[in-house]
């Protein structure tokens, strides 16, 4: 039986199942964003609840935890509307022509460093973060994360590639630190 069809049938059973299932994940997908785990804890809190309520709206178009997702952003933007906060938006064409940028991954392999890395993702402003977590860590295509954010393909590339350019700057900075300290 399918997670939806549970919690429909049997709400109390499919809660735990949807908790044991997609809470680390999500809890782990909402910190990487929010960078705060009071924060992350209360976003995962408020997408379980609003999914287990809301479960019929869930139609099967896309992978369930791309709608989980969705929710939790949702409640992100109503927080961040609350707060004031801007968002990086793009609506124009991006050509779709290879990214001469290394992915996240690379520069993983040349920084030999997870730390590095990780504070790198961090320092990023938060619609760059999330574009990099959806694609790199959760590993959903560009067209889904277009769905899941509710934006035009052209701003999600031009995101990561933004996110790329600034996740390269970044971690060359902090090689050159690390190859000036060590002489």
């Amino acid at each position: 039986m399918d997670i939806w069809d549970e919690i429909s049938s049997d709400r109390d059973s499919g809660a735990k199942r949807l908790v044991a299932e997609y809470g680390d994940r999500l809890f782990t997908a909402a910190y990487r964003i929010v960078q705060n785990e009071s924060e992350a804890e209360d976003l995962t809190f408020r997408t379980f609840e609003r999914v287990i309520l809301k479960i019929d709206q869930y139609d099967g178009r896309s992978r369930f935890f791309s709608w989980l997702y969705s929710v939790m952003l949702n409640f992100r933007r109503m927080d961040l509307r609350r707060k004031g906060a801007n968002s990086l938006v793009f609506d124009g064409d991006i050509p779709d022509t290879e990214d001469p940028m290394p992915d996240p991954g690379e520069a993983f392999a040349i920084t030999d460093d997870a730390d590095a890395v990780r504070n790198a993702i961090a320092r990023l402003p938060e619609p760059l973060r999330t574009v990099v977590v959806l694609h790199y860590f959760d590993d959903l295509p560009l067209s889904e994360i277009g769905k899941v954010l509710s934006v035009p393909l052209g701003t999600v590339k031009f995101r990561l590639h933004h996110a790329r350019r600034e996740l390269l700057k970044y971690l060359s900075q902090t090689i050159s630190c690390e190859t000036s300290s060590n002489i």
